[in-house]
Formats: C-alpha cells, sequence, structure tokens
C-alpha cells in the first residue's frame, strides 16, 4: 500500500493562532477595563463650605480675653490682627493712662472692609473712666471685629516688641 500525504487544509492550518490571538486580545480588552478609572463622578454632597466668623464676638461665652496691641499713628505694625490673638490697632485720639491693663469695647464703626478685604475699624475703648478711639485692622473674614460690651487685655506697642 501506497502512503499518500495528507493534505493539509489551509483553514484549519490558521485556526489555532487564530483563537488564540482573540483569547489574547479579549485577556487584554479586560484588564485595561478594570484598571482603567471610569469618569469621574459627581460627590453625592458638596463639599462644606468655609464658615465665615461672625462680625462680632459673644461677650459672655467663657474664655481668656483677647489681647489688643496699641500702637501709636505712626507705629508700623507687624500685619493685621491674626487668629492666634494678638488684635492690632492704632490709637488714633486719647491717651492711654499708664499701666492700663484692660477696656471695655464702646462701640464698632467703619467696618467696610478695603479693595484687600481688610477691616479698619473704628473702637471707642473705655480705660477706666478715660475713653480713647483705636483703629483695629483685621481681615473681616477671619478675625471677628472688637464687640461692644466685650473687655480685651491691652498691651502697649512696647510690651509687644519686649515679647517678640
Amino acid at each position: 500500500m501506497k502512503h499518500t500525504p495528507r493534505t493539509v487544509c489551509r483553514k484549519s492550518q490558521y485556526r489555532l493562532p487564530i483563537g488564540g490571538m482573540v483569547l489574547l486580545v479579549g485577556i487584554l480588552a479586560t484588564a485595561i477595563a478594570i484598571t482603567t478609572p471610569g469618569p469621574a463622578q459627581q460627590a453625592s454632597t458638596p463639599p462644606p463650605a468655609a464658615v465665615p466668623v461672625p462680625h462680632f464676638i459673644d461677650v459672655n461665652a467663657p474664655g481668656e480675653p483677647r489681647v489688643v496691641v496699641v500702637g501709636t499713628i505712626d507705629t508700623m505694625l507687624p500685619g493685621t490682627s491674626n487668629t492666634a490673638g494678638l488684635l492690632m490697632a492704632h490709637l488714633l485720639k486719647g491717651n492711654m493712662p499708664e499701666g492700663a491693663r484692660s477696656a471695655m469695647v464702646l462701640n464698632d464703626l467703619n467696618c467696610a472692609p478695603d479693595a484687600d478685604g481688610i477691616s479698619h475699624c473704628l473702637n471707642d475703648l473705655d480705660i477706666d473712666g478715660v475713653i480713647v478711639t483705636v483703629q483695629h485692622h483685621h481681615a473681616m473674614a477671619e478675625v471677628p471685629c472688637l464687640s461692644p460690651g466685650e473687655v480685651v487685655n491691652l498691651m502697649t506697642w512696647e510690651q509687644y516688641q519686649r515679647q517678640v
């Protein structure tokens, strides 16, 4: 009997490699789909808005009195009042009594902020019966105004410089 070589159909010759390639492409597509982040989703609730500070503090709340650093009109203050507790002010009218340690805030005027968002409020302070006017410099969004009825501790510019 004569042996005849078998002929192979060209179609079946490529069946396995094509099937393997289809399988490989499918695996790659799945891997890409799993590792690729989807479209950004909106948060179900918006982030909390910044809480604005109140215009005035609660003068009846417990806690230490705020400290007002008072310089003369010529004093170059180191900046505006800050959230750490030092309130910066210029003495505009009157004379601070020698050894003054505290004062009662009588009023709060001229609070509109300037173009940089800084308020330059005018406050009359009662220091043991002596009335002085100071200009309190602060960012209204960060530091509340001096509040009528508030008792504040006083620090002269010279005392402040010795402390720093």
